[in-house]
């Protein structure tokens, strides 16, 4: 029984000196495995705001299908000011020119002859990489129909 107890409080010991010799120094836990106890102030936020504008940025590379007319490859004229916007960034932003796709993947040929204008229309613009970067796919967020966003508006 004695010797259980003299366990017990040399194990007790070693725990408090080990406690009273890690504290306040490098060697601690989480510094070994190079978790910082403090982020520098700001850093945590800063990173998950470069990742919203880089999301923001990349959705003003998107082609709506309301900027065509009708079931056609024309454009609107919005859509051709949203054209001369991205063929104007497109040089110096790294982010995929997405034509967005016909509700349900509908009709596929006409959203690739979408894509082959729109390509077509940015080299003719300067932009040399236009064929590899336009692509089809849905866009980015769900957009609102007349009501939803009237009422969203109401409500901020």
């Amino acid at each position: 029984m004695i010797l259980q107890e003299q366990n017990v409080l040399n194990r007790a010991c070693l725990l408090t000196a080990m406690a009273v010799l890690c504290c306040g120094c490098d060697s601690c836990w989480p510094s070994r495995c190079g978790v910082p106890d403090r982020y520098p102030l700001g850093s945590v936020n800063r990173a998950h705001y470069q990742t919203m504008e880089a999301n923001a940025e990349a959705a003003d590379f998107v082609l709506h299908r309301n900027e065509f007319v009708g079931e056609t490859t024309e454009l609107t004229l919005y859509g051709k000011d949203h054209l001369l916007e991205i063929a104007a960034r497109a040089r110096c932003a790294p982010f995929p020119i997405l034509v967005e796709r016909s509700e349900n993947n509908s009709n596929p040929t006409l959203d690739d002859r979408r894509r082959s204008t729109v390509a077509q229309a940015l080299a003719g613009k300067g932009v040399g990489d236009a064929q590899e970067r336009t692509i089809i796919a849905p866009a980015y967020g769900k957009g609102f129909t007349g009501a939803e966003a009237e009422a969203n508006y109401s409500r901020w």
